[in-house]
């Protein structure tokens, strides 16, 4: 070999040894494989949505459940407070032993006249005007209802002569009492008074019980025969 090519074949092996290796070349991606890649991450984006959305929804049925019932629900709370309102209002006092016996006179009273006491709470032995309504016995053969009327401990008569179908107390006080009647009207049944309710207050004048309304006629307190 001579000189000339030797050296050629020395600046060929240098400069192949400058020169940097060549790196492979990349495979251009498939367009099919990219379209895939994104409709599945549009699908997995929706999908992800929609459970949002249904989380969401369910929570504002039950928030507006739970809303619906605290609004309208009473709560054991409440019921325990309305409870306690009941069991706090005053009782009236008991009576004495003097009181009992002046109210069981005054039952005694009625009953030798053929008469029962409706009830004995309307009788008031702390005023001193007291009434008892008295309905008749069986036996009697009295049609009716009467008032009786006392002064403390003294019994001082009755409403009326004649007795009526439908009585009771409407009120009282200490000097005061106010009876209801209940008028039948022509053709009304026993049990269908149709004219209506008159209150008829009484009170003491004079040393003697007074009516201060006009009490209605007998034929008007009984029903028709």
């Amino acid at each position: 070999m001579t000189d000339v090519a030797k050296e050629r074949d020395e600046e060929a092996d240098g400069e192949t040894r400058r020169r940097p290796p060549r790196r492979p070349a990349r495979r251009p991606r498939s367009r099919v494989g990219g379209v895939v890649a994104r409709v599945v991450g549009l699908v997995a984006t929706l999908a992800l949505l929609g459970v949002g959305v249904a989380v969401l929804l369910t929570v504002t049925r039950d928030n507006g459940g739970k809303a619906k019932q605290e609004t309208f629900a009473p709560t054991p709370k409440a019921a325990k407070t309305h409870a306690g309102r009941k069991a706090s209002r005053p009782r009236p006092p008991r009576l004495t032993a003097a009181q009992r016996a002046s109210r069981d006179a005054a039952v005694a009273q009625m009953r030798t006249q053929g008469f029962e006491p409706v009830a004995i709470s309307t009788y008031k032995p702390r005023q001193s005007l007291r009434v008892l309504i008295g309905r008749p016995k069986a036996s009697n053969g009295v049609r009716g209802r009467r008032a009786f009327f006392f002064v403390r401990e003294q019994y001082i008569g009755t409403d009326s002569s004649s007795p009526s179908a439908r009585l009771k107390v409407a009120s009282q006080d200490n000097s005061k009492i106010t009876l209801a009647y209940t008028r039948f009207a022509a053709g009304d049944k026993p049990c269908c008074p149709s004219d209506g309710t008159v209150n008829v207050r009484f009170s003491m004048g004079n040393g003697r019980l007074q009516p201060l309304d006009p009490i209605p006629p007998p034929a008007a307190r009984l029903p028709p025969s």
